[in-house]
């Protein structure tokens, strides 16, 4: 059944960003324009009245464009902060959220599975897991929107950044990896909010699309 399009009544409605979207904004407001950017990218390729899972939410940020050009959308983060701030300020009846591990969470029947900034927090031990679940998550014609930043611009990224990213990829691991899931893969760039199909080596930021999940 296709998912109605829906527009939320919004009058009168604020929100109030959290922890982490708050530091963002107010030390490089940039970052959110790339993250909009991205969902937007990924929404588009999705299409009108579909269901989609964001998976590793965060606030939920992107989830609510995703509800509001898909159809439905659900987010789902480990951290329970992150989730509670989201399910305070994006409230509709196509959206949603739930605290719950990627790597444990039961899940099926999605048009589309979107996860931006997560792989490269999962130990590569876990990998066929993270790609496991995405699997099982996605109905047989689903497709995955898988975003990292690029190995090759790790050098430029901070201390901090570095600490917590303990497996990255470059465009050409990350497409070898998607093959190994995925029937057909494509693998775009982007600089900055540009997403493009330019020389991948050069790209801060890798978004691939896998579709026609392999058993």
């Amino acid at each position: 059944m296709k998912l109605k399009k829906e527009k939320p009544d919004i009058a009168g409605r604020k929100i109030e960003l959290g922890k982490m979207l708050s530091y963002q904004y107010l030390h490089t407001p940039r970052r959110m324009l790339y993250l909009i950017s991205y969902f937007e990218f990924a929404a588009r390729l999705i299409g009108e009245r579909k269901s989609v899972l964001d998976a590793g939410c965060g606030e939920g940020l992107g989830t609510w464009l995703l509800a509001l050009e898909c159809g439905r959308a659900r987010g789902i983060d480990s951290n329970a902060e992150l989730v509670d701030t989201a399910q305070r300020n994006w409230t509709a009846r196509n959206v949603s959220f739930e605290c719950a591990d990627l790597l444990k969470a039961r899940l099926s029947g999605w048009d589309a599975v979107v996860s931006f900034d997560v792989i490269e927090h999962i130990y590569p031990r876990n990998a066929p897991l993270f790609f496991k679940q995405i699997k099982v998550a996605l109905t047989d014609t689903g497709m995955a929107i898988i975003g990292t930043p690029n190995l090759t611009a790790n050098k430029y990224a901070s201390k901090v950044a570095k600490a917590g990213h303990v497996n990255l990829h470059s465009g050409e691991t990350l497409e070898t990896e998607m093959k190994r899931h995925f029937r057909n893969v494509f693998v775009f760039a982007a600089n900055d909010e540009v997403i493009h199909t330019g020389y991948l080596p050069m790209a801060h930021y890798l978004i691939a699309v896998g579709c026609g999940k392999k058993g």
